[in-house]
């Protein structure tokens, strides 16, 4: 069976196409030359718009017979092509059916290794955080991939993470979440960084929670210094009061005071009054000042 091509051989292809292109060349560019100088005004627009359009329409003139001859030289090959097409579409077919049984055999591989993979697995004894889903090499179903191999990256990877745990165990703090992390990625570095974050965070907190306590306790030494001050200032005030009363006292039995009581007839009245303390206050001093001598009412 082979494809044998009657017509056109080899040196029966047209190679080229002739036509008097190099004639066309020389005139077109001498007249195109022409152009090259003019120069048009508003008075003579009028040339220039018709000038423009003949050398459209020769340019179009061009092109279809461009695309003519392209036409005449594609149908040969376009009808060609559909023929061949025809008969590679006759040859796909079973070359479809033939692929789709070689992966039908190629996955049944593919399912027993699987299962072996999996019983490999198991009998080696993983750290029981360990799934296969989490070591899992794709190219381990390859038929290129023996089972040795498979179990020594198998044993490899086992004795790494061992390894990588107990770095993990050293760390001075969060150990035990950096763990717990690594025990779901199997990535050291991220468990590492996330025990490192950690700590980061407890170191901040525990600056904040200092930072909080002076301020509370400023507050409290803060409070407890005006209440002292408070505590004085009504003691000096009361005190005051008290030396203040003494001399007002001692001025009404003072002698200008009993003449002051000799010219003016001395009178008495007992009320009782109602009001705040600093109103009641206001009373007695009022009295103070104006030397008004008063007691408790028997």
């Amino acid at each position: 069976m082979e494809l044998r091509i009657m017509s056109p051989q080899e040196n029966d292809f047209i190679k080229e196409i002739q036509w008097n292109n190099e004639e066309l060349k020389q005139e077109i560019t001498a007249t195109m030359q022409e152009y090259k100088s003019l120069a048009f005004t508003e008075e003579n627009i009028k040339d220039a718009k018709a000038d423009r359009a003949k050398l459209n329409k020769l340019r179009t003139a061009f092109e279809d017979e461009r695309k003519k001859i392209k036409k005449q030289c594609m149908e040969p090959y376009t009808k060609f092509e559909k023929q061949v097409k025809e008969i590679v579409s006759l040859i796909d077919e079973p070359i479809a059916l033939i692929d789709s049984q070689i992966k039908e055999v190629d996955d049944q591989k593919k399912a027993q290794k699987q299962k072996d993979i999996e019983e490999l697995f198991g009998s080696l004894g993983f750290q029981n955080f360990v799934t296969l889903d989490k070591i899992f090499d794709p190219k381990w179903l390859n038929a290129s991939v023996a089972m040795s191999k498979i179990e020594e990256q198998m044993k490899s990877q086992m004795f790494q993470i061992g390894h990588e745990l107990e770095t993990i165990r050293k760390l001075p703090e969060f150990a035990f979440e950096a763990k717990e992390l690594y025990k779901k990625t199997l990535d050291m570095n991220q468990a590492i960084q996330e025990g490192q974050r950690l700590a980061e965070i407890q170191k901040r907190k525990l600056a904040y929670e200092t930072e909080q306590k002076a301020k509370e306790e400023e507050l409290k030494r803060q409070t407890e210094l005006r209440q002292k001050e408070t505590a004085t200032q009504k003691a000096q005030e009361k005190s005051k009061s008290v030396t203040e009363s003494k001399k007002e006292d001692n001025s009404e039995n003072s002698p200008e005071s009993q003449q002051d009581q000799k010219t003016d007839p001395i009178m008495s009245i007992d009320f009782r009054a109602w009001g705040t303390r600093e109103q009641l206050m206001g009373i007695r001093q009022y009295m103070l000042d104006n030397n008004i001598k008063f007691g408790k009412v028997e």
